[in-house]
């Protein structure tokens, strides 16, 4: 028979403890904590999983998280209800304005699951912001509520923010491409404005490739702000290309807008920024996009439009000098000779 030793029932014990604790402590990560009872009370929730059971009747609970612009704020889960009972419960959205901007919900029958899941993209009007979720039975308690919180940083061209959806904020860029991204119907952030240095004579080009279900528009503004072209997709998906000449030295704007009628959901896009020298500045007729840069289509292929409308300008030229110089000549000189027949005749 095995001697009883009291070490090793310590040892089990404290095992046991730290085990029990280590439990708790994840249980605790995952459990949803009670919220406030109004918005002035709420309470700061952060990005994780959490699970909770469902709400008492006419009982909301309020929390909030602080967000930066630029990034999407998601949510998605899911509503359980009892095996034997209906259940009903809310989750809504609130901007600093306490103004609900989102609401999803479910009336279940028993023992009914139901997944949600919404998305919101930040613009860059503050510096900060702070978001409220608002949670609600207004019926019968449910058994279960899953969440998931994330945050996705959707910061425009390469930068660690949203570009503005204002002249005076917009984000100084320079030819090259970009990734950037709008919000459509969900979210604050509908318009990317940049802004580029260009001298007169040149030409500047914004070529938008948006994805397949987006509807996006692009429009150039002057230095006086004043729009110079306004190009809209015909149909979603379409790539949309967007080039004007520069009539003075100066900042131009160019605004990348994808509103609620362009997407319901955020999108990304890439943006190809091209500047065409003046024949002054470049080589020939155009010469080679400035800074270096490829043209709009990312090839580098070189336009010979010009150069082969120039030969054919000149071919034609050609033609008609030969057509109607060569036979004048030609009278002429045979006039010449008439005339020096006629005259040796006459001696």
């Amino acid at each position: 028979m095995a001697k009883f030793k009291a070490k090793n029932l310590a040892i089990a014990v404290f095992l046991g403890i730290v085990l029990v604790g280590i439990i708790g402590i994840v249980n605790a990560q995952e459990s949803l904590p009670e919220g406030g009872e109004s918005f002035e009370t709420a309470v700061e929730i952060e990005t994780g999983n959490y699970e909770g059971v469902g709400l008492e009747e006419d009982k909301p609970e309020y929390f909030y998280i602080n967000l930066k612009p630029g990034q999407e704020f998601k949510m998605e889960g899911k509503f359980e209800a009892f095996p034997n009972e209906w259940g009903e419960e809310t989750l809504g959205l609130y901007n600093e304005d306490r103004t609900k901007l989102v609401e999803v919900g479910e009336s279940l029958d028993k023992g009914q699951q139901a997944l949600f899941s919404f998305s919101w993209l930040l613009s860059s009007d503050k510096d900060s912001y702070k978001y409220y979720i608002k949670r609600e039975c207004t019926w019968h308690k449910i058994e279960l509520l899953s969440l998931d919180i994330s945050l996705i940083d959707r910061y425009d061209a390469g930068s660690q923010t949203d570009a503005a959806d204002t002249f005076e904020k917009a984000m100084s860029i320079t030819s090259g491409n970009y990734t950037g991204y709008l919000s459509g119907e969900s979210g604050a952030d509908t318009n990317d404005f940049y802004k580029v240095a260009v001298n007169k004579g040149e030409t500047l080009t914004l070529k938008v490739t948006p994805p397949g279900e987006a509807r996006m528009r692009v429009v150039i503004y002057d230095s006086d702000r004043r729009a110079l072209k306004d190009e809209y997709a015909p149909n979603p998906g379409a790539i949309i290309t967007n080039s004007v000449p520069i009539a003075k030295n100066g900042d131009a704007f160019g605004a990348v807008i994808c509103d609620r009628y362009c997407s319901e959901y955020p999108i990304e896009y890439t943006l190809n920024i091209a500047i065409q020298p003046s024949v002054e500045d470049g080589v020939g007729d155009g010469g080679e996009p400035r800074n270096g840069e490829n043209g709009v289509d990312g090839t580098g292929a070189v336009d010979l439009t010009k150069d082969v409308a120039k030969a054919f300008g000149k071919g034609i030229v050609t033609i008609i000098l030969l057509w109607v110089l060569v036979p004048i000549v030609c009278l002429i000189v045979i006039g010449v000779v008439i005339y020096l027949l006629l005259k040796k005749k006459k001696k």
